[in-house]
């Protein structure tokens, strides 16, 4: 299934990154060359297993969410 194989290059990227590191949507999609709407599942999916945590941004845009490695992850 595609989504299984970009939530697991999603945690691939998460955890070899230094932590504090933040991607978006469209960040994701410039790394990982892969359908935007796809990685929007995807992060939806490890988002609520708990493998990766959503945080706002700075700027306070709830359309730009950004990810980081969870608890479970």
């Amino acid at each position: 299934m595609d989504r299984e194989r970009v939530e697991g290059k999603i945690l691939k990227v998460l955890t070899a990154i230094p932590e504090g590191v933040l991607y978006s949507t469209t960040d994701w999609h410039r790394l990982l060359n892969e359908d935007k709407r796809e990685i929007r599942h995807a992060l939806d999916d490890l988002a609520s297993d708990g493998k990766i945590e959503i945080v706002k941004s700075e700027a306070g845009r709830s359309d730009k969410p950004l990810y980081k490695l969870g608890n479970g992850g």
